[in-house]
C-alpha cells in the first residue's frame, strides 16, 4: 500500500506528507505563513526528546492502566457486540474487500495528518487520496507530531465516539459493533503501516518512536476502551496510571542515587 511508504518534500517555505507531493512553487507561501505556526514548531523542537523520555517514565502506569480497563470491559454487555465488529471487519480488511478498505486507509492516514496540521495552525493547501496513495501539502515546515500522528491518533474510532455520542438514543449493541469495527481498523492499518521503510518514523527517528508510541497508543485505546465500557471520566483513567508511574520513577531515583 503506498500510503504505508510516505515521502516528505519540502522547502524552506511549505511542507507536505504523502507519497507525492511536488516542491515546486512553494516559495510564494513563506509571506503567508502564521508566526503562531513557526513558533510552535519551534516548540515542538525543543520538547521532543523531553516528550519521549515522559513518555518512557509513563508507560508502566498506562499499560496498567489499560489493562485495568480492558478487564473492567472485558465483562461489560458490550464486549461481545464489539468483538463481532472488530472481528467482522478484521475478516474483511484481510482479504474480502482490501482494495476498498486500503482507500480508506489512506484517507484516514492523510485526513489525520492534515487534521494534526490545522491543529498546529498550518494552513492546509492540498489534500489527495487514492488506492495507492495520498498526501497533503500546507505551509510551513511542520512538526513531529503531525508527522507521528496517525499511528497513534484513531480518527475514525474518535468520528464514531462523537456520532454515536450527538445521536439520538440508540441500542447499545449497535454502537459498540461500529465502535469495535473502527478500532479494528486503528489497529489493523498502524500494524500494517509501522514498518522499516515507513518515512514518517524515518524522519522524527526510530528510537524517539519506539519511545513516545507504546505509551501513547496505551493512553488512546484505554481511553476509547473507556468509553466503550461507559466510564466517561478522564481522570478516573489517569488515576490508576499515577501508581505504576510513582514506583519507576522512585525506581530510577533510587538508582541514581546509590
Amino acid at each position: 500500500m503506498a500510503a504505508t511508504s510516505l515521502a516528505r518534500l519540502e522547502s524552506l517555505a511549505s511542507g507536505s506528507r504523502g507519497s507525492s507531493a511536488p516542491a515546486a512553487g512553494s516559495a510564494p507561501y513563506s509571506r503567508r505563513m502564521n508566526p503562531i505556526a513557526r513558533a510552535l514548531d519551534r516548540l515542538f523542537a525543543w520538547v521532543k526528546w523531553p516528550v519521549a523520555i515522559a513518555s518512557v517514565m509513563f508507560l508502566p502506569g498506562l499499560v496498567y492502566a489499560l489493562a485495568f480497563v480492558a478487564e473492567r470491559f472485558a465483562r461489560s454487555p458490550a464486549v461481545l457486540p464489539f468483538a463481532i465488529g472488530a472481528a467482522v471487519y478484521a475478516v474483511a480488511f484481510a482479504g474480502l474487500a482490501r482494495r476498498r478498505i486500503g482507500f480508506w486507509t489512506v484517507v484516514e492516514h492523510e485526513l489525520t495528518h492534515a487534521i494534526f496540521a490545522w491543529a498546529s495552525l498550518h494552513r492546509v493547501v492540498g489534500f489527495a487520496a487514492t488506492r495507492s496513495g495520498g498526501h497533503i501539502r500546507y505551509i510551513g515546515r511542520g512538526n513531529w507530531l503531525i508527522a507521528i500522528a496517525p499511528y497513534f491518533f484513531p480518527t475514525f474510532a474518535l468520528i464514531a465516539i462523537a456520532v454515536l455520542s450527538w445521536t439520538p438514543p440508540h441500542p447499545a449493541a449497535i454502537g459498540a459493533v461500529i465502535l469495535g469495527a473502527a478500532v479494528a481498523h486503528h489497529v489493523l492499518s498502524t500494524w500494517l503501516e509501522t514498518h522499516r521503510h515507513q518515512v514518517d518514523l524515518r524522519e522524527v527517528g526510530w528510537l524517539w518512536s519506539w519511545m513516545f508510541l507504546p505509551a501513547v497508543n496505551a493512553f488512546v485505546l484505554g481511553l476509547v476502551l473507556a468509553y466503550a465500557s461507559g466510564t466517561r471520566s478522564l481522570t478516573a483513567h489517569l488515576s490508576h496510571v499515577r501508581g505504576p508511574t510513582l514506583v519507576l520513577f522512585h525506581w530510577l531515583v533510587g538508582l541514581v542515587h546509590r
